[in-house]
């Protein structure tokens, strides 16, 4: 307290005064001793004494101004070394945080955070030049606007009213706007009434500018008038170009960041990729290869990398790869391509197609060089398959309707002589000729099944079967009519599934195909094998037919004979398609097999090479334990029977021998040559018709519309629907519809007499008799 009271009396008037107190009094003693000892007048006395108390006075009153004016300065000095001072601090802890700092806002929130807390500004905060129509500058980052002054700021950088402001000014021009008292400047007319509100009396405006592209601002506000002094200014206007340039790099680091990141997720997508890549130089020389190279081709693909394409076309794998690329390097081909059949590690051959183009630089040079290959063997298999199962539809279609044209003639032909042998005594030669005709039509009905199978349109009952016992059975059967120079070796995983199939069709299956391969090493000998195993199929199996994902059974038969070319593989399962000779097989082996096999969900495929042999792989749709349907069972044919058929079908020879075969049988028989006569005949007298007999093909109407108005006018009456089972017809879905149609029974052509014969008693049997 002491220091302080002595502080206040040292002031510029007190040692004014005093001085002249001292000065007066000294003067006066001066003068007046003298003038005692000489004895002088008072009136000199007064004179000196006045003369030099105005001198004293005068010499106090320039002590005065000269000491008041140092003490200005050195106030002043202080000031300024305090805010000079202060813009250091600022400027030291804004330094501090761009050098931590990794990410941009969170860079302008410290920077803002230094300003207010150790520069002692009221509010910092940084605003974004927008590039919008509106040109509006966006507060991103501030510090000390506890009363929500940002939140309303409503400004543009734009040459308008609302971007002559400071700040807007600042970012257009490029220059710091300072502004010593907001209460009087006009460039604050639009907010000074929020801006004292939040008693804010001084702002500085600083640009933030990138290699002259404006940024935003650096806004700070200050509690005080006249706040930024020059060398605060300076050191503010440093602080600005730092953060400008701290702005730029950290986005140009994150700009680097991504690119790396897209980097490395393109690379991951190379190194990744199905599809294989080769980079390199104008030279020829290999730079990079991914994985899928050595997928592809099953040799080592980085020992490429480093030698010259030209080298790699000598005697290595891929050889005739390397030496296209090479050609088409040297005969500076900018993109081509082609397809090669190329020979893996293991010596199996695979197919690939390759694209090659130059890279160019920004100045359009060549520089580089890229191979794209991609391995197509399992789409060209799966294209193969699909332009196979195309011919084999169309053929299919074609002998459905041959089928159905030869079920005709075979069913008179054999009715006729069955009816013929009937009437020929046992003795008779006629009796012998007979018998021949008759196997001979039999043989011919047998023929006609499997074309029908092999269109997916035969008779089938499907039930759980274990396809190693059927196997075992086959190999039992055939294993005496193989050359003792054929080994056979079958090998049985064990728990096996099963299937739901047909057992005679599956034991065709393997029939065929074990004939076949027996027949390919019948001259030299060899090995055959046969496998069962349980597999499960997904959409990447390679290898496999193309078939819905799930569990199969696979069975596996393998030869060591003569094997086939590519262009026989194409055709054997082709109908009447044979490498046999002309008395050795009529071609429909494999074309029954293929036929069955798609007709129980399944597929087949083949591999093989001249002199190497062949391997058909069977693939079936696998299942689990399922009860086993009950057979019906055919009842034999019984006594002749009686009542009146009605028997209608459009072929004159089928009539005349049905009519005869059925009069024989004991029926009394009216016939009719298409539905709308066989309708006219059954309207004419309901009652008098026990049974309707009708072809389903015929002109005008079909057996199925003919058996929806029998039924309408008489619904108990018994009606059995004959076909011929034409092209393209669902024998499901027609069984089906003739059921709803009113239907009891669907006969196939062509039958014998004694399928005949029992259909009929099943369907005239009362159901309390059956």
């Amino acid at each position: 307290m002491k220091q302080i009271n002595s502080e206040r009396k040292l002031t510029p008037l007190n040692i004014s005064i005093v001085y002249a107190v001292v000065g007066v009094l000294w003067g006066a003693a001066s003068c007046l001793f003298p003038a005692v000892l000489a004895h002088k007048t008072s009136m000199y006395l007064s004179v000196e004494t006045l003369n030099h108390a105005f001198f004293i006075l005068a010499t106090a009153a320039l002590l005065y101004l000269l000491i008041s004016r140092s003490e200005g300065d050195v106030v002043r000095g202080r000031e300024s070394l305090f805010r000079v001072n202060r813009a250091l601090k600022t400027f030291s802890g804004c330094n501090q945080a761009l050098v931590r700092a990794t990410e941009e806002l969170q860079l302008m929130k410290d920077i803002c955070r230094t300003i207010v807390e150790t520069g002692g500004y009221r509010l910092a905060w940084v605003g974004m030049a927008e590039h919008d129509d509106w040109k509006t500058v966006r507060p991103v980052a501030q510090w000390g606007d506890q009363g929500g002054y940002l939140t309303k700021l409503d400004m543009s950088w734009a040459d308008i009213d609302r971007g002559r402001g400071p700040t807007g000014t600042a970012i257009r021009t490029g220059t710091t706007r300072i502004v010593q008292n907001i209460r009087y400047d006009a460039s604050w007319a639009l907010w000074r009434e929020e801006a004292l509100k939040h008693g804010f009396a001084a702002s500085i405006s600083l640009p933030l500018v990138n290699e002259g592209r404006p940024l935003g601002a650096l806004v700070i506000f200050a509690g005080e008038k006249r706040a930024f002094g020059k060398q605060e200014v300076k050191l503010l206007e440093q602080l600005a170009d730092d953060l400008s340039f701290g702005i730029a790099t950290l986005r140009i680091d994150a700009e680097r960041k991504k690119a790396e990141q897209e980097i490395m997720l393109l690379a991951s997508v190379i190194e990744q990729s199905k599809e294989g890549l080769i980079l390199f130089d104008s030279d020829g020389t290999i730079k990079y290869v991914n994985p899928a190279i050595e997928t592809i081709t099953g040799h080592d693909a980085q020992s490429a990398v480093g030698r010259n394409v030209a080298a790699l076309g000598d005697g290595e794998g891929g050889a005739e790869l390397y030496r296209s690329v090479w050609d088409d390097l040297t005969k500076g081909e900018r993109r081509t391509g082609g397809h090669f059949i190329q020979k893996g590690k293991e010596g199996d051959y695979y197919e690939i197609d390759i694209a090659f183009w130059s890279i160019s630089d920004a100045d359009g040079a060549v520089k580089n060089y890229a191979a794209l290959v991609r391995d197509v063997t399992h789409e060209l298999q799966l294209e193969r398959q699909l332009r196979q199962a195309q011919r084999m539809e169309a053929i299919a279609t074609l002998a459905g309707g041959i089928a159905h044209d030869f079920n005709n003639n075979l069913a008179s032909i054999i009715t006729c002589t069955e009816m013929a042998r009937d009437d020929v005594p046992p003795e008779s030669p006629l009796r012998e000729l007979l018998d021949v005709v008759l196997k001979s039509s039999y043989r011919g009905r047998k023929l006609v099944k499997q074309i029908l199978t092999f269109c997916c349109k035969g008779e089938q009952e499907r039930q759980p079967v274990q396809v190693e016992s059927i196997m075992n059975e086959c190999l039992n059967l055939m294993r005496p009519s193989m050359p003792s120079s054929i080994t056979v070796h079958a090998e049985l995983e064990p728990d096996l599934g099963m299937i739901m199939a047909d057992p005679t069709q599956i034991h065709q299956i393997i029939m065929n195909l074990v004939t076949n391969a027996s027949h390919a090493m019948r001259v030299k000998g060899g090995t055959l094998d046969l496998a069962l195993e349980n597999i499960s199929l997904d959409a990447d199996s390679l290898g496999a037919p193309d078939l819905p994902p799930g569990p199969y059974l696979k069975l596996t038969v393998k030869d060591s004979g003569h094997g086939m070319d590519q262009k026989t593989m194409e055709q054997i399962f082709d109908p009447f398609f044979t490498t046999k000779g002309h008395n050795e097989g009529t071609g429909l082996g494999l074309s029954v097999v293929h036929g069955i096999v798609r007709n129980h969900g399944g597929g087949i495929t083949v591999s093989s090479r001249q002199g190497l042999g062949s391997t058909f792989e069977v693939f079936l749709p696998r299942i689990g334990a399922v009860q086993k349907d009950t057979l019906l069972q055919t009842e034999a044919p019984s006594l002749p029977g009686s009542g009146r058929i009605l028997f209608v079908d459009d072929e004159e020879d089928v009539v005349f021998a049905g009519k005869k075969m059925l009069e024989r049988l004991g029926y009394q028989v009216v016939t009719g040559r298409d539905g709308v006569e066989a309708l006219e005949i059954f309207r004419t007298d309901p009652a008098a018709v026990d049974l309707v007999i009708t072809d389903q093909t015929m002109p005008r109407m079909t057996g199925i519309e003919l058996s929806r108005e029998l039924v309408a006018v008489r619904s108990d009456l018994p009606v059995i629907l004959c076909t011929g089972l034409g092209s393209g017809v669902d024998r499901t879905a027609q069984r089906e519809e003739a059921e709803q149609a009113g239907v009891r029974e669907v006969a196939y052509k062509p039958l014998d007499r004694e399928e005949m014969t029992a259909m009929i008693r099943r369907v005239m049997t009362p159901a309390g008799e059956a």
